[in-house]
Formats: structure tokens, sequence, C-alpha cells
């Protein structure tokens, strides 16, 4: 048992090491026919419809941005008027203009570090969307101005589904107790609801004091 801890170990080691940044890691996987996860199909990706699709219903939502829309998948199932996905990965971009081809209610564009202040200027909606993302940010700088972007392109509302715990990086994923972090750098918002349901991760739905 101890031997095979030790391996475990060595074997973390080892891919923190080749690690080469969040971005990089996302664009691998879908290159090489991976896709966004478990939590974007089957039984977690219908509770996040639910929730997120009720949502959208009861307070009249027009348009949606996501912040790392991944694959395309776990959009199939929402229902919105009008949506805007953005993600790191050049291949999961294609493979959702692929999917969605035909239906004009939905843009797709890169998030390229580079380049989104510009991409996204003039781009903001009643709702953006963050699901399963942040304990993917492994980097600090890349996660703190994801977060100050998921809140300045919000009108109205933010929704954030994610693990609200710190954890230590491994590898590709590293918990972060982000509603600690969104108290102290975010102005202008509440928290309005948080919605827990084991084993699942915790929605985290903000309102914006004064909306615009």
């Amino acid at each position: 048992m101890k031997d095979s801890g030790l391996l475990r170990r060595l074997i973390l080691r080892v891919k923190n090491y080749f690690f080469q940044g969040s971005a990089n890691y996302w664009e691998k996987r879908y290159s090489k026919s991976g896709n966004s996860g478990s939590g974007s199909y089957g039984e977690k990706a219908n509770y996040k419809t639910t929730i997120i699709n009720q949502f959208v219903e009861k307070n009249k939502i027009q348009k949606v941005i996501e912040l790392g829309c991944g694959d395309g998948n776990q959009l199939k199932q929402f229902s919105f008027p009008e949506y805007i996905g953005l993600d790191v990965s050049p291949t999961a971009i294609k493979l959702c203009k692929d999917i969605f081809k035909e239906d004009a209610s939905k843009q797709f564009f890169l998030y390229d570090e580079k380049e989104i202040d510009t991409r996204l200027e003039g781009l903001n909606a009643e709702l953006s969307l963050s699901l399963d993302v942040i304990y993917h940010l492994v980097e600090d700088e890349v996660y703190e101005k994801y977060m100050h972007r998921l809140f300045s392109i919000s009108s109205h509302y933010v929704i954030i589904y994610a693990w609200d715990v710190e954890v230590a990086k491994k590898f590709h994923v590293r918990h972060r107790n982000f509603s600690k972090w969104i108290t102290e750098n975010i102005t202008g918002y509440q928290l309005k609801e948080r919605i827990t349901q084991s084993p699942y991760c915790d929605f985290f739905i903000y309102e914006k004091l004064i909306k615009v």
C-alpha cells in the first residue's frame, strides 16, 4: 500500500512538471478527440440544465455569455434565446461551430489571452456563465483575469458552478475558495442564491446591485 501511494505521488509530480498551462492542456485534450469531461454529459449535465433553464425562463433572460463553452455537448440541452460561447481551445470552438452551424442564435469565439479584452469589448449579456471551469484555472493570473471578466461582461447575473474549496493544484485541477475571492475583489454584486445538492458542485448565483 505504501509503495502504491508513493508511485501515485511520483506520477503526479511528473505530470505537474510537464504541465504547460491550462489553455495548452485543453487544446491538446480536444485535439486528441477528448471531451469536456463527465460534467457535460449524463446525469451531471441534466442537473445543470434543469437549474439554468429554469433560471433563464423565470428571469426572462435574452442573452447568455459562457466563458468556457467546451465541446458544446452541454449547450445542446440549454434553452437560450441568444448565446455567445468562448473557450481557450481552437479545436473546441471549431467543434461548437460545426455542431451549431445551422443555429444563428449562437456565436463562438476563441478566448485568446492576447486578444480577449478587444474581443469582449462591447459584448455583454444579462447572464454570464462559468460551469466547471474555475477549478481548471490553475494559474493565479489566469484565474484572476477570468473572474474579473466573468463579472464585467454581465449586466444582471453571474452563475458559477464549481467546488468552493481551497485545494492545492493536482495536474490540471486546482479547487479555489472563489466566493471569498469574489467578496474581496468584486464590487457591485451580491450573492442571490446558493444551490447545494450532493454529490454535485454548488451553484452560486450573483446579482448586480444596480442593473444596467
